[in-house]
């Protein structure tokens, strides 16, 4: 029986389910749902943290912007999955062969956007701690202590993040494997480079 999903075992999936565009839309929604849900959190967080501190004006000016942004953000996530498409598909064609079809590497770079709502949680877990130990006594002594806690889980930040490029990375080595009936040492350079990039890119 193939498997639903290609997240655990990509190669199978590719070979017995093909590269149905709709599926992978799926999950691309999903993971900017958990997006979206993850900002608009945050956002809730901030402004009864703000209302807390007596800061009633200031919250509702935080929560139009920031509901503002979501919605750019969210949009801006589904167009990095084309970019993402195109990039990995002209790496393809270029390392690997011709035989591949945009829309199949959509599909694959769509199923590779899963992982990421890993990345999601943790984020917001981090800013969640980050806020509640920011004093809101002025906005430069709050600025000051958010961007510290944060700094402070650089690190950790980017182990956790390397791990979910490794699980992207698997992904879109399988789907390229399929995809560009390639050999796997192709396949998986192609994969380094736009998962570890991506990462890469992340950090700053």
């Amino acid at each position: 029986m193939a498997p639903r999903t290609p997240l655990s075992r990509p190669r199978r999936y590719f070979q017995q389910r093909g590269f149905d565009l709709w599926p992978a839309v799926a999950a691309v929604g999903v993971a900017a749902v958990a997006l979206a849900a993850a900002l608009y959190g945050f956002a809730a967080l901030f402004v009864r943290r703000l209302r807390q501190a007596g800061h009633g004006d200031a919250a509702n000016e935080v929560w139009s912007l920031l509901s503002s942004e979501i919605v750019g953000l969210v949009f801006a996530f589904f167009v990095g999955w084309v970019i993402v498409a195109a990039v990995m598909h002209a790496l393809g064609r270029l390392v690997i062969g011709h035989d591949g079809e945009f829309r199949e590497t959509l599909v694959v770079a769509g199923w590779g956007t899963v992982p990421s709502i890993l990345n999601t949680v943790f984020a917001f877990a981090v800013l969640a701690f980050a806020l509640q130990s920011a004093s809101l006594d002025t906005p430069e002594a709050f600025v000051r202590q958010f961007r510290s806690t944060i700094g402070s889980t650089g690190l950790l930040r980017g182990a956790f993040t390397f791990v979910v490029a490794g699980w992207q990375t698997y992904v879109y080595t399988e789907g390229l494997y399929v995809e560009f009936d390639a050999d796997e040492g192709s396949a998986l350079l192609v994969a380094v480079v736009v998962a570890y990039g991506g990462w890469l890119l992340s950090l700053f």
